[in-house]
């Protein structure tokens, strides 16, 4: 599981990193563990190591919270907090007591196979897809051809999507890949023609797919999106700004 998830923008190349703990509070606790968690965040995440908190809406992970790191290198994973003591005990205390269950992992924003990723957004659609090793050349080679495709689009709908890819890190044989659709306008925006149409008179993706690399290749595309994936979870999320850093 993920989550940017990662603070869903993009970073430079050195600090493409974002580590995400995923925790779900007791039954009965939810007030409980967002008041901890918001002391904790104004003691010891306002100045550094700054957070961004998602509460998750929907699916199997509902009510869970994604608490993201965003920003780091490899190299910051060296470091170790100055005040790693009282930080660890004020979790101790008053933050791990309430929760019933914790994952943690972390994510490394793709910036060649997101686009639009610069536009910000406080609701999201997150897809997680587990990929055969076998086929993951070919997968990454079919979303990089997708962002091309995506870039040549015109349009009010095409303009206003935005999608940020991360691959999880050190999850063994199966790589790992979360898109996280960026609903700038929110829910209402998954709605038919919210945008209005989709094309609008213009060439639509697979038009323009198959005049970039011909109709062979569209179905290759096809066979390769639908038997690359081993696992497919989605769900949505907002961010709780409430609850981050300021």
């Amino acid at each position: 599981m993920l989550l940017s998830f990662v603070t869903i923008v993009a970073y430079s190349q050195k600090t493409d990193l974002s580590t995400v703990n995923t925790v779900k509070p007791k039954l009965g606790q939810k007030m409980a563990f967002e008041a901890a968690y918001k002391a904790h965040i104004a003691k010891f995440h306002k100045a550094d190591e700054k957070m961004n908190v998602y509460e998750i809406l929907s699916g199997r992970y509902t009510g869970y919270y994604h608490l993201v790191n965003g920003g780091k290198s490899y190299a910051s994973l060296d470091n170790e907090r100055a005040d790693a003591t009282a930080h660890s005990m004020d979790l101790d205390k008053a933050f791990f007591p309430l929760l019933e269950e914790t994952m943690n992992g972390t994510y490394r924003y793709i910036d060649s196979l997101s686009f639009h990723s610069d536009i910000q957004a406080e609701k999201f659609v997150l897809n997680t897809r587990h990929i055969k090793l076998s086929m993951l050349e070919d997968y990454r080679a079919e979303l990089a051809k997708g962002v091309k495709v995506l870039s040549k689009l015109k349009g009010t709908f095409w303009d206003n999507l935005s999608q940020t890819v991360f691959q999880q890190l050190w999850v063994g044989s199966d790589p790992v890949y979360i898109t996280v659709r960026n609903l700038k306008d929110g829910f209402k925006s998954l709605e038919t023609d919210f945008y209005g149409p989709m094309n609008n008179g213009n060439p639509s993706f697979q038009d323009e797919y198959v005049k970039a690399y011909g109709t062979l290749a569209w179905d290759k595309r096809i066979k390769i999106l639908d038997e690359a994936v081993v696992k497919h979870e989605q769900y949505t999320m907002k961010l709780r700004k409430d609850l981050s850093s300021q």
